[in-house]
């Protein structure tokens, strides 16, 4: 019985010469057509069957051009693979690129990033660019810093300080805030030569407030650490600390002017910073509960506290009692200090904090209790017991604060500044 032969409707021919590939059409007996590709290759007919017509034909115009090109039978494109680079076009043209532009980016990318992949290395650089944020100068970032701090109602002398201590800075650095680095910071600090540790700490500091006030004004990254923050610090020797006797105290107390006495009283007996006590007004002390009130606005750690009045203090104040207005009136207190030391015959003269240290070795002598000093002195506990512990003795601290002016003591008259003797003229009239 011979063997039916498949009927072919139609014969389609591409190409042409040696580089041409015949499709047959063929009705199958399930009823469907199947497309048969003929071309001969290599001294050899080869065939292909493929189901649908076009993909025949898209397939016979590749094979015509790898038999014109010579090209092996292994370059043929299959339908995934067409189906691929379709959608890789249509993914690159989502960007506005051609798929070989983005191919060519990709490539570049993937050089420089190594083997970090390239999803983490675009989260960091969106995390971390600095072209989100405002640009500013040190030189304009620190006047904004300046002026929000008068705004605040920081005291004068701070925002001095401060003013110096930045407008070093801006001069030193003059770029953009956000391209300084820690580095810059550590080698301004280290130029500055003729500064001790302390003095570089304090500009550390208001480089440290500044950095983080630009951070909250939006010219620095919100969740990193600034500059200023990971900058060094200097380590500051420790001195030995310096005190008075109750024997100087009481040659001083009786030397000083009367402008200048409230200050050695109050500072020596209560152990309140001279810089606290020139903001202080008469009405602060409160001679009947037995205290004196220091506003958070006046104290140098922003702190309400209140130190006590002790009798001998009471004493050496008492003509002073029912003043008004600001217990010091002299401005250059630290001139007339000095004076005082002089007359009273103080060795080496007047000592650098020496009332304070005076007052929290004194104090915690007599209480035994460095909390309760360090609240009254607005000192940390471990600054007192690193300091000023069994630097003296309880009979010593007895003889401190037993320290009373002589029977019928009187400060000196103090002659009246123009001011006052014009003040006084007009309440006359």
């Amino acid at each position: 019985m011979t063997r039916k032969r498949k009927r072919r409707s139609s014969i389609v021919e591409i190409g042409t010469g040696v580089a041409v590939v015949r499709i047959y059409t063929i009705n199958r007996k399930d009823g469907y057509e199947q497309f048969t590709l003929a071309w001969r290759e290599g001294g050899r007919r080869r065939t292909r069957c493929i189901s649908s017509m076009d993909e025949a034909k898209m397939i016979a115009q590749q094979i015509t051009v790898r038999l014109t090109n010579g090209s092996s039978a292994t370059c043929e494109a299959t339908r995934r693979d067409i189906e691929l680079l379709q959608y890789c076009e249509r993914t690159a043209s989502e960007f506005g690129v051609t798929l070989a532009a983005a191919i060519e980016e990709w490539a570049s990318a993937r050089r420089t990033a190594g083997e970090i992949p390239l999803s983490d290395a675009v989260r960091f650089y969106a995390a971390n660019r600095n072209d989100l944020f405002a640009t500013r100068s040190n030189a304009k970032v620190a006047a904004e810093f300046i002026e929000s701090l008068k705004r605040k109602g920081v005291s004068d002398l701070y925002v001095r300080h401060a003013t110096l201590n930045l407008k070093r800075y801006s001069d030193a650095l003059p770029g953009n805030i956000a391209d300084v680095t820690t580095a810059d910071i550590n080698r301004f600090l280290d130029g500055l030569k003729k500064l001790g540790p302390v003095s570089k700490n304090g500009i550390r500091r208001n480089l440290v407030t500044m950095f983080g006030f630009a951070k909250r004004q939006g010219y620095l990254h919100p969740d990193r650490k600034t500059a200023a923050e990971q900058s060094d610090s200097f380590k500051v020797q420790d001195k030995e600390i310096s005190i008075f006797t109750p024997e100087e105290m009481k040659r001083l107390l009786l030397a000083a002017h009367p402008r200048i006495l409230p200050l050695i009283a109050i500072g020596g007996f209560a152990g309140i910073r001279s810089a606290e006590i020139a903001r202080l007004d008469w009405k602060d002390i409160k001679w009947d509960r037995g205290h004196i009130e220091i506003a958070g606005s006046k104290a140098k750690t922003a702190a309400r506290r209140l130190v006590p009045l002790s009798e001998n203090l009471k004493a050496w104040l008492a003509p002073w009692r029912e003043d008004t207005g600001p217990i010091l009136t002299i401005t250059d207190y630290s001139g007339a200090l000095s004076d005082t030391a002089v007359k009273a015959q103080i060795p080496g003269g007047w000592r650098q904090n020496a009332l304070r240290h005076s007052f929290i070795s004194y104090r915690v002598a007599e209480t035994g209790d460095v909390a309760r000093t360090s609240l009254e002195a607005g000192n940390s506990p471990k600054m007192i017991f690193r300091h000023y512990r069994e630097i003296v003795d309880a009979e010593s601290a007895k003889a401190w604060f037993s320290i009373t002016p002589p029977t019928d003591w009187k400060p000196s008259e103090v002659p009246r500044t123009v001011k006052e003797r014009i003040k006084a003229l007009v309440m006359s009239t």
